[in-house]
């Protein structure tokens, strides 16, 4: 195991370990965030592996699904009756093929770390019991989930940033608008003294080489401890720029399409152009414009070249229909000289 890289092992150090048994385990959870941060081609294989040596070294044990809470602050917000429904499907058609991992409570009940849509569709379809494993009472509950969510789950992009920012701001004790405003200024800097190759490099480095690296592009104090926070969840500061922050600020309606929709994040970035700024139309005509384009990609599943096209044609629209006005009033303009000179 390559040493020092960011590690979810590190969250379960409050944990109260008392065997080399429960060790082993915070050990194998370690090499599982040490593995997705690498993005390895062969990821999902190795996860696997490890997953089955985590299996072996605690034994998987039948959990009451009554017994089984929800973690309150857990990053998935958006879970869909529809969701729910296609993994009880599976969990019908295949059976459970990977156990939930769940954290012992002081009232004998147990709190999901990670496999909140096999439970749910476990207890639709009647389940009494779920395989499940269970791990030592991490240190920091929120930032643990987290973490885990980023290996295993498919979070919605919009949960993803929600998530994301809600433990950059708790780790930081930056607001929102100033963390974009840092994250904008030090990408601007790099790209500038073309450093952002360096940037990247870091993400797969040790903890003490991640922060020497920091510190000589210049990113120190609250910078420093703002980019950190990224490298620890193995994300590209750019991308995070780029793809999570604007998903923050998305107009509700496309919000909502993505939550209970399943719209894509790439498709909602494009739609989002179709603003009453650029159509130059009122906020409520520009929405009506927004939804109607939306359900355009859903329900032709457009992809996001056509769905740039789509919009494109709709600015077009608008841009003829201003570009006509204007040659009307240019018209009136000058013939209302030409009858004064007259």
């Amino acid at each position: 195991m390559a040493k020092g890289l960011p590690q979810i092992g590190d969250k379960f150090k409050g944990a109260v370990q008392k065997t080399d048994q429960e060790q082993r385990i915070t050990d194998l959870q370690a090499e599982v965030e040490r593995l997705r941060a690498l993005q390895s081609p062969e990821l999902e294989t190795e996860i696997a592996k490890l997953r089955e040596q985590l299996q072996t070294q605690t034994g998987e044990i039948a959990i009451d699904t009554g017994l089984i809470d929800p973690n309150p602050n857990q990053p998935r917000q958006t879970i869909t009756q529809e969701s729910i429904q296609a993994k009880a499907r599976l969990l019908k058609k295949h059976g459970q093929i990977t156990p939930v991992i769940l954290v012992p409570q002081d009232n004998g009940r147990y709190m999901l770390l990670d496999g909140q849509l096999r439970w749910s569709g476990a207890k639709l379809l009647g389940w009494e019991t779920i395989r499940a494993l269970i791990v030592p009472q991490p240190q920091d509950l929120d930032q643990s989930s987290l973490l885990t969510f980023l290996g295993f789950e498919d979070l919605n992009p919009l949960d993803k940033a929600e998530a994301i920012f809600k433990e950059i701001t708790k780790s930081t004790s930056l607001e929102i608008d100033e963390v974009a405003t840092t994250l904008g200024a030090v990408l601007k800097r790099l790209e500038r003294n073309n450093q952002v190759k360096e940037l990247t490099k870091l993400l797969i480095a040790s903890s003490e080489k991640q922060q020497q690296g920091l510190e000589v592009l210049g990113i120190i104090n609250e910078e420093q401890a703002l980019f950190l926070v990224f490298l620890e969840f193995g994300l590209n500061p750019a991308s995070v720029k780029s793809n999570l922050l604007p998903m923050l600020s998305l107009p509700e309606d496309l919000k909502k399409a993505i939550r209970h929709q399943e719209l894509k994040g790439a498709h909602a970035l494009a739609l989002v152009t179709l603003s009453s700024k650029i159509l130059k139309v009122s906020e409520q005509e520009a929405a009506i414009e927004r939804i109607k384009a939306t359900e355009q990609v859903l329900n032709e599943s457009l992809t996001v070249p056509e769905t740039r096209d789509l919009i494109k044609g709709i600015k077009t629209k608008y841009l003829t229909s201003e570009q006509s006005e204007s040659k009307e009033v240019k018209v009136i303009i000058q013939k209302s000289v030409v009858d004064y000179l007259r």
